[in-house]
């Protein structure tokens, strides 16, 4: 099945719960404040105390404890789960999702922490973008979001348009040797040519219909002419996923 915006909207809308599977966020708000603030810090044990932190290399990498009083936008904020460990460093933090339910959710999730969110914008279809005015952010985080969109280059110009100059892009993303693990092979130049597509995309998501790889030549060649590489880390002991960060031009 090709990757269409609606099909992607309606897969993501049951978004990653880590180490516990993919939860229709409808369902999620269906759930008691207590319940759901147990899931949340079972979520944060198991993403900042398990294998996603190796060497504390995602919290380094992505700030989430070095960024204050900065404007961030949670691009593709799922169950909220960053956007509440930049919000409890006094930050202005914007949630952002191609599912309503998901930015419900996600705002949901900071209020019963304390926060409000600084909005709660449901990204609009291909290629999926808020209105923003431009030069208005210090950081777009956009955690596992980016190598899921067929066409990025259009996204990612749009977060150079919505940064001040020197913000900075976050994103974990799916590296090179993402795909050697998933398939056995050498990753291609267009994913969704290989015979092997399909099985990389569910070795890693049990939903969505589309999944790219990085590195840091990809990186460059896709986004240079927006941003240039301040970091490009591995934040799993087997490489699978890189944190990397972005400097606007």
């Amino acid at each position: 099945m090709k990757a269409t915006f609606a099909t992607q909207r309606k897969a993501w809308s049951s978004p990653p719960v880590d180490d516990i599977g993919y939860l229709p966020a409808a369902e999620l708000l269906s759930w008691s404040d207590q319940t759901l603030l147990d899931l949340i810090d079972e979520m944060e044990e198991n993403r900042y105390k398990g294998w996603r932190n190796w060497n504390g290399n995602w919290r380094r990498v992505l700030g989430l404890d070095t960024t204050s009083n900065a404007v961030v936008l949670d691009y593709g904020c799922g169950v909220g789960l960053e956007a509440l460990q930049y919000a409890k460093h006094r930050n202005n933090v914007l949630l952002a999702d191609i599912s309503e339910a998901n930015v419900f959710l996600a705002a949901h999730v900071m209020r019963l922490h304390g926060y409000e969110p600084g909005a709660e914008i449901v990204l609009d279809k291909n290629p999926p973008f808020a209105s923003l005015s431009e030069e208005t952010l210090d950081v777009v985080h956009c955690n596992g979001v980016l190598h899921h969109i067929p066409r990025p280059q259009p996204v990612v110009k749009q977060f150079a348009k919505w940064l001040k100059p020197g913000g900075e892009l976050r994103l974990m993303l799916y590296s090179d040797q993402a795909w050697r693990i998933a398939t056995g092979s050498e990753p291609p130049e267009r994913v969704e040519e290989h015979p092997d597509f399909l099985e990389y995309v569910r070795y890693w998501d049990a939903v969505g219909d589309y999944a790219d790889w990085y590195d840091v030549e990809r990186i460059a060649e896709r986004f240079g002419q927006w941003f240039t590489i301040d970091i490009c880390d591995p934040l799993t002991e087997n490489a699978a996923y890189l944190g990397v960060v972005l400097k606007k031009l």
